[in-house]
């Protein structure tokens, strides 16, 4: 993969406490939040009076409809939250009709969060099955958008693309059901969005490996994956992620 914008912020803390804001792509699979605690909790390195992780969603939300959720949470200071994560629309970012919206809320979004004291975090969503342009494009606005807002992106709309190619083996979506054909048999609708337990648990280990700045490579949590699955899609995670933060230039393999 080329022609990855480079993000300016860096991940430099470890962070314990954090709200994901999303849709259906954190809420499958029981949710990032619960293979990301997952993951920590199997390490020992969860703590009961420190770590804590909450989801909010919306089925089909885009970031602008998570206004109500955002002052809730932020009006309330008992939560103590230290990071609040932004996921948005699956293609909000690069449709011409949406990303005027996208942009502004996404910025009130974030300038919200940090009066509060607490760290904004962009979720990078990943493109359509075998559509690597998709990721490409999906990559490149929302790392601009994070160096523009001053704010950290995770990358896993990147690792999604790199473990398409690299781990073509592994399948990371899942189909959606479009109707039944006249012979009673399922139709589903022709782009693969949604992500599969592999790649909700991929997605989950590049937060691993972003908020922790560490490898998850050898977690015994797995999830519902075969050991040997798990371990590529930890390994990958972090490949992605050192590559991502530490390159000096915009290309990434």
């Amino acid at each position: 993969m080329t022609s990855i914008v480079v993000p300016k912020v860096q991940p430099s803390s470890n962070l314990t406490r954090v709200l994901f804001i999303g849709n259906s792509f954190s809420f499958y699979n029981n949710g990032i939040h619960n293979h990301l605690g997952s993951l920590i909790r199997s390490t020992g390195e969860w703590k009961s009076l420190q770590n804590r992780l909450r989801l909010s969603t919306l089925s089909g939300g885009h970031i602008k409809e998570h206004s109500a959720d955002l002052g809730f949470f932020l009006g309330d200071p008992s939560q103590k939250w230290q990071a609040i994560v932004l996921q948005g629309h699956s293609n909000e970012p690069i449709n011409s009709k949406k990303t005027k919206a996208f942009i502004s809320a996404i910025a009130d979004s974030i300038q919200s969060i940090k009066a509060k004291g607490i760290e904004p975090l962009i979720f990078m969503t990943w493109g359509y099955k075998n559509q690597t342009a998709m990721g490409v494009d999906l990559a490149n606005v929302y790392t601009k958008l994070a160096n523009k807002l001053d704010v950290l992106v995770v990358p896993v709309g990147v690792a999604f693309a790199i473990a398409e190619m690299a781990l073509s083996h592994i399948e990371l979506f899942v189909p959606d059901v479009l109707s039944v054909d006249s012979e009673g048999v399922l139709t589903y609708r022709k782009d693969w969005k949604h992500p599969s337990e592999a790649g909700t648990y991929l997605a989950a280990c590049v937060f691993y490996a972003t908020l922790n700045q560490r490898s998850p490579e050898g977690i015994i949590f797995t999830g519902q994956l075969r050991k040997d699955t798990a371990l590529a899609l930890q390994k990958l995670s972090w490949q992605v992620t050192q590559q991502f933060f530490k390159r000096k230039n915009n290309e990434m393999e």
